[in-house]
């Protein structure tokens, strides 16, 4: 499976997502704060995960970021068909994704962007939308758009990257702060 760099032409006047200043700041000192506050939350999920099941913990998922590029994302590991309720209580909780701050400090995520893609799904959509490159203009997100139905789609992530404003990421993060941390259900990438 190979990667082409994807060429991303800007907008006159625009700033994208990921050449903005203030959002680079303001990602670097929320993934700081998330991970010193979760810090405790990070440690207790991590010895429950290992009390409650054997294999691994955390694993490093490949996704394809800015620009096209891949990377090896960190993400506390699901295990599926053998998930025990903890398992489930993350996922549920969100913090399934709390390991990827790491990636927003590293510059290869930030807090709020289009949804991270696999290989496979980078693959699949860019053979049918000729848009898809555009999301490129912002790095991946842990919090991603969504549409009115609060439903994670290309559409949302395109909309995103192409009327991106510091404004828009506080609402998006007020939106998903809104809906709580415990929701009906989480969206899967």
């Amino acid at each position: 499976m190979g990667f082409a760099l994807v060429e991303v032409t800007g907008r006159v006047g625009v700033v994208a997502p990921a050449k903005s200043v203030c959002k680079r700041a303001l990602d670097v000192l929320g993934a700081a704060f998330i991970l010193v506050f979760f810090l405790p939350i990070g440690a207790l999920t991590l010895v429950a995960i290992r009390c409650s099941r054997r294999g691994p913990i955390l694993v490093r998922e490949t996704t394809v970021g800015l620009n096209g590029r891949p990377f090896r994302r960190w993400r506390f590991h699901r295990p599926g068909e053998s998930e025990n309720v903890f398992d489930q209580l993350i996922w549920r909780a969100g913090l399934i994704d709390l390991p990827s701050a790491v990636n927003v400090i590293g510059g290869e995520m930030s807090l709020i962007g289009p949804r991270p893609h696999s290989p496979q799904q980078y693959d699949y959509l860019r053979k049918g939308r000729p848009d898809y490159a555009r999301r490129f203009e912002a790095r991946p997100g842990m919090i991603g758009p969504t549409l009115g139905d609060d439903e994670p789609s290309l559409n949302a992530d395109l909309d995103y990257v192409s009327g991106w404003s510091p404004f828009l990421d506080l609402k998006v993060a007020g939106l998903y702060a809104a809906q709580g941390l415990f929701r009906e259900k989480q969206t899967l990438d």
